[in-house]
Formats: structure tokens, C-alpha cells, sequence
């Protein structure tokens, strides 16, 4: 039996907010010296990597809410591939305007992603089961529902809390 979608949207935002508060403690843990200082193998700082994914809240909850209006209505026959979340990449190469500025501290990417936590809840507590159903948007590896972008956005914090630790190590 399928979820109804008081239980879908609850289940997005308990792993979203329980994602973003760790992402967000994890920083807080930090100081300022570890949190900008780049990874021996290259790539985003902790302050970049909180940076990048608050900037990516807000691109997506734009997408959820309709401000950024990407979204269709989903095509005729359209499933969503419940799968669909292992066919990502290990590494993606994120679009130039989530791209984190070169130099940002470590208390700037807090506050964003504090911000952004808010905005992100607000956007997946507004959809309505006609949008969250009923509307799609195109991903790398395929069309998600919006249900499906509500949940990859728990997931993408998860991944980058992942790669904050490995940035933070040694």
C-alpha cells in the first residue's frame, strides 16, 4: 500500500531536519582554522561544503515550491523508479551557480544553511498531493516526482556530511 501524503512529506523533512542539524553540529564542532582549511586530496572545505549545500536548499525548494518554475506536470504513464537514488554518481560535478565563493568562513555557512533548513521544510511542508504527485522535474539520471526531489534533499546532505568528514580528517 502506498504512503499517503502527510506520511511522505513527514518522513522528508524528519530526514531532512535530522540531516541539516547534523550537518549543522558538525560545523559548529569545528573551528574556523579546520573549517577553511582544503582537503589534502583537493576539492571543497568544510565551510564550502556547508556553503554548497545551503545555496542547494534553496535551489531546490525553489523547485518545490514553485518559485523556480522547472517543474512539469508528469507525462502520461509516468512511475516514479524507486531506484532511481542508486543510479547517482558517486561524484557530480554540481552546476556553477551551487558552486560555493572560494573564500567563505565558517559562521557564513552556518547562518546559510540555518536559513536554508527553515526555507527547505517550509517548501516541503507546502506541497500539496496534486504537486508532489503530479508534477516532475529532469535529473541527470532521470524524471523524479516532487515527492522524489523532497527526498533527495535529506540525501544530498547526507552525502556532503559524508565528504565534510573525509575534508576534516588528518
Amino acid at each position: 500500500m502506498a504512503q499517503s501524503h502527510q506520511n511522505r512529506i513527514h518522513a522528508s523533512v524528519s530526514a531532512f531536519q535530522s540531516a541539516s542539524e547534523g550537518l549543522i553540529a558538525s560545523l559548529e564542532r569545528l573551528n574556523d582554522d579546520v573549517a577553511m582549511r582544503a582537503p589534502q586530496d583537493g576539492g571543497w572545505n568544510a565551510a564550502q561544503i556547508g556553503y554548497h549545500v545551503a545555496t542547494t536548499n534553496e535551489f531546490l525548494s525553489g523547485m518545490l515550491n514553485g518559485s523556480m518554475p522547472s517543474a512539469i506536470p508528469v507525462p502520461a504513464g509516468f512511475a516514479e523508479n524507486p531506484g532511481i537514488f542508486n543510479d547517482f554518481p558517486s561524484k557530480i560535478e554540481t552546476f556553477p551557480q551551487l558552486q560555493p565563493p572560494p573564500a567563505v568562513t565558517r559562521a557564513d555557512a552556518i547562518e546559510k544553511l540555518r536559513r536554508s533548513t527553515s526555507t527547505t521544510v517550509q517548501a516541503i511542508e507546502s506541497l500539496t498531493a496534486e504537486r508532489a504527485g503530479g508534477y516532475c522535474v529532469q535529473f541527470s539520471v532521470g524524471q523524479l516526482s516532487m515527492y522524489q526531489v523532497a527526498d533527495f534533499i535529506g540525501g544530498h546532505v547526507v552525502r556532503h556530511q559524508k565528504q565534510l568528514e573525509r575534508a576534516t580528517q588528518g
